[in-house]
């Protein structure tokens, strides 16, 4: 009876082994997709495993992805297909989304009401040959299983899903990478053995190895194919590299597998209790910290103080002016400016003439005395020194004026004009 109970319990779990178990002799394993496989490329050329050492493949190996549950090494088997290498990935709800995603492909859902289906079911949606391609050569319709779309604008298509009174979507497409091909399905089901029993399905099968193996008999004889399933690892390095370049290769496959197994899984009930309980001592120090801080008081804005050169007006132009930084130039054309205005005020001039003229002016009025009209006549070709462009220019009367001058010049502009109001009123001012 024991004997009995224990042949049973081994012909069942050979019977039903995982899903897409290349092993596999129940309905959703790949034992006959790699029948078809071996009857294509020859029984020792097809090789199953859940390890690809990707240091041992040639350019004229083939590589078969069928939903992969953790990360895939992106940028290893895209020197592998740079080389030669053909690489044909059936995902739908898996990990193969980032993969095709270095490729610009992206997963999109179906047309909700296909315009063919088995059974009338939407999740047995039909698909047919979107264009001329050796893949699709033998096919006629293909029937999918819970399958997904997949988008790219520069891609050759391979399968279409017509859409009834919606866009059509793709199932299927195929593009080169340098010397390599890259084909990408979106049904991990199309090749288990039970849709095999559909001819489009194994004719697709068929194709699919063809593809991989026989587009190029003389450059591809001989190679492999290695076929990979659910959680799969990948080691090694593609092509002859230093120890250095395996180790970083290494551990960015370590990282990467870490990042894809938080995506799907998230992480571990100990790794979050110690990050909760992290980030609650983060706030208490940060609280303690900002909470025992000292802040000295702002007065508002609408009663602090203006500053004269913010203010506007005269005082707030006499203020910039007599800024350390200002310009004593400014200061000193500010003079000239006064001067000539207040002159052309007492002549009874609309405007103030050149300065030889508003000094002849003077002179004949009798408004100063002979040695004031000289000085004068000094001050303004002082100020017209100032004046010339091309000093400015240079920097030289900015350079050589100092606040003495500027002092002293604003000192003879109100003694000249207060002689010039002494002499209009025939009083006398001190010297």
């Amino acid at each position: 009876m024991a004997l009995a109970t224990a042949c049973v319990t081994l012909v069942c779990s050979a019977a039903w082994a995982a899903a897409f178990d290349p092993h596999g002799i129940d309905w959703e394993g790949l034992s006959q997709f790699v029948d078809i496989a071996e009857h294509e490329v020859g029984r020792g050329r097809v090789v199953s495993t859940a390890t690809l050492d990707v240091g041992q493949l040639e350019a004229t190996d083939a590589v078969f992805i069928v939903h992969p549950t953790r990360a895939i090494d992106a940028e290893e088997l895209s020197a592998f297909m740079r080389a030669g290498g053909r690489v044909v990935v059936l995902d739908d709800y898996g990990s193969g989304d980032g993969f095709l995603r270095q490729f610009g492909i992206r997963r999109v859902p179906l047309p909700v009401h296909p315009a063919e289906m088995l059974r009338g079911n939407p999740a047995l949606a039909i698909a047919e040959p979107a264009a001329e391609h050796p893949v699709v050569r033998s096919v006629t319709r293909v029937v999918t299983n819970h399958a997904t779309g997949l988008e790219h604008s520069g891609l050759s298509p391979v399968l279409v899903v017509r859409g009834s009174e919606e866009p059509d979507v793709l199932l299927a497409l195929a593009g080169s990478v340098g010397h390599g091909r890259l084909l990408a399905v979106g049904d991990a089901s199309v090749v288990i053995n039970a849709m095999l029993r559909f001819p489009g399905n194994r004719a697709l099968a068929a194709g699919l190895v063809r593809y991989a193996t026989e587009d190029a008999p003389t450059a591809r004889h001989g190679g492999k194919i290695y076929l990979l399933t659910n959680d799969f690892d990948t080691t090694g390095t593609f092509g002859h590299v230093s120890p250095a370049v395996s180790a970083a290769a290494a551990l960015r496959r370590a990282l990467a597998g870490g990042v894809e197994e938080l995506r799907q899984n998230g992480a571990p009930p100990p790794v979050l209790y110690l990050a909760a309980a992290a980030t609650g001592l983060g706030v208490v120090v940060w609280t303690a910290l900002r909470g025992a801080r000292m802040h000295k008081p702002l007065e508002p804005r609408f009663v602090r103080a203006v500053p004269v050169a913010a203010q506007g007006g005269v005082a707030g132009h006499a203020a910039v002016l007599a800024a350390p930084g200002g310009s004593r130039v400014l200061a000193m054309l500010e003079l000239k400016s006064a001067l000539e205005e207040q002159l052309a005020v007492r002549l009874g001039l609309d405007r103030a003439p050149a300065r030889e003229q508003i000094v002849a002016k003077v002179r004949a009025a009798g408004l100063l005395a002979e040695d004031d009209a000289d000085a004068l006549a000094s001050l303004l070709a002082k100020f017209a020194r100032v004046e010339q462009p091309a000093a400015a220019a240079r920097g030289e009367a900015r350079s050589s004026l100092r606040d003495r001058e500027v002092n002293a010049a604003a000192g003879e502009v109100s003694r000249l004009l207060a002689a010039v109001d002494a002499a209009r009123r025939g009083t006398v001012v001190k010297p």
